[in-house]
């Protein structure tokens, strides 16, 4: 599933927008997210990856982590994809 967030300048934290789209994709409500995003990744510091530079210019780049079995990905223009296929373990014997 592959789903469009609103872009980084819209006001809303990235971590927030990755807990709604993985509790949309999962059909749960954000508040009964289980485990939570801090188990994986830093609220904070997904947050403060892609904050424009002191030039004001945006940040360009992309992150990936695991989250509950499930490969989550992060777009510096706010795109949030998620692969529930993915297997850390299997990535690991690799």
């Amino acid at each position: 599933m592959t789903a469009q967030s609103p872009s980084p300048s819209s006001g809303e934290a990235l971590s927030i927008r990755v807990v709604r789209e993985v509790a949309a994709h999962d059909g749960v409500d954000p508040m009964d997210l289980s485990p939570p995003l801090f188990r994986s990744v830093d609220p904070a510091a997904l947050d403060a990856l892609f904050e424009p530079t002191h030039a004001e210019s945006a940040r360009d780049g992309r992150v990936t982590f695991a989250y509950d079995g499930k490969q989550v990905t992060v777009d510096s223009d706010g795109e949030v994809r998620i692969d529930p296929e993915h297997d850390p373990q299997r990535q690991r014997s690799r």
